[in-house]
Parts: C-alpha cells; sequence; structure tokens
C-alpha cells in the first residue's frame, strides 16, 4: 500500500481479482442450491467502505488520499455482482449485501485497524441473519454510517 494504478502489474490485478471477484462468484455459485432451500437465504459479500467509488472520488473524503488502485478495483466489481446478485433474486426470500467490518486490525494493514476481528466478525453475521424485512441490495458500513450502516456504492 499504496497501489499505483499506473505501476501496479497487471499480474497483481488479476491475482486479487481472482480472490475478491471470482472467488466469491465460485463460492456463490456452487452454494446456490444449498441456499435456495433455505427458509431465509442471505449472502454477505464482505467489502470495505474504502471501495466506494462515490467516497473515493470525493476529495472531503477522510481516505481520500489513500488509494489502493488492486484492492479497490477487485472489491468495486464485487460491490457491483452484489447489485446484480440481489436484483436477480429480488423477488425470492434472498438477502443479498456487501458489508464492510469495519477499519479491522489484521496482517493485511500491519495491525492499523482500529478494530478489533471479533467486531468486524459481529457486523457480518449482523447481516448473515437478518430478518425477512431486512436490507437487500445494500453496501453497508456501520463504521462509515453508524446510524443505518448503509454506504454510498
Amino acid at each position: 500500500m499504496p497501489q499505483s494504478a499506473l505501476e501496479a502489474p497487471v499480474e497483481a490485478f488479476q491475482n486479487v481479482m481472482d480472490t475478491n471477484l471470482y472467488g466469491v462468484i465460485r463460492v456463490t455459485q456452487t452454494f446456490m442450491d444449498l441456499l435456495r432451500k433455505s427458509d431465509e437465504p442471505r449472502i454477505v459479500n464482505v467489502s470495505s467502505s474504502g471501495c466506494s467509488l462515490t467516497l473515493h472520488s470525493d476529495p472531503s473524503w477522510i481516505y481520500f488520499s489513500h488509494k489502493a488502485a488492486v484492492y479497490t478495483a477487485s472489491k468495486a466489481a464485487m460491490n457491483m455482482y452484489t447489485i446484480n446478485l440481489a436484483y436477480e433474486l429480488r423477488d425470492t426470500p434472498f438477502k443479498v449485501n456487501a458489508v464492510c467490518p469495519g477499519f479491522v486490525a489484521t496482517d493485511f494493514n500491519n495491525h492499523r485497524g482500529t478494530g478489533t476481528v471479533e467486531e468486524g466478525g459481529k457486523r457480518i453475521a449482523k447481516y448473515a441473519m437478518t430478518a425477512q424485512e431486512g436490507p437487500t441490495g445494500k453496501f453497508i458500513s456501520e463504521e462509515y454510517n453508524p446510524e443505518s450502516g448503509e454506504t454510498p456504492w
């Protein structure tokens, strides 16, 4: 970090897309038959408010200058997959959302995060267990928006 849009090798984009986009697609498609057997199927794709196109294009956003071209491109693509998936499943009991666990201290960020793995896990689990009247087709970051969690794509 940071990752330069001009200097990051294409192979880096391919590797990260393979995990953050194609991996999500593979897992989703593999488990669809099982999920369809559930009365309340849920799909929660783990994202990051730091991958919001809206926020990253806003010079007043606190993290505007923190660019990670490879990572953010992969998560933005996964967010679009989430939108399309939610749309395709809109007339079903499925709830499909992208959820940011928060700025969690992990190896990925050299433990600079402000939240714990447990806190991040609770945020993800909350939307995996959301009620039938719960949100779908949303990008949720309770760290960005503590009131509703809804975050601009």
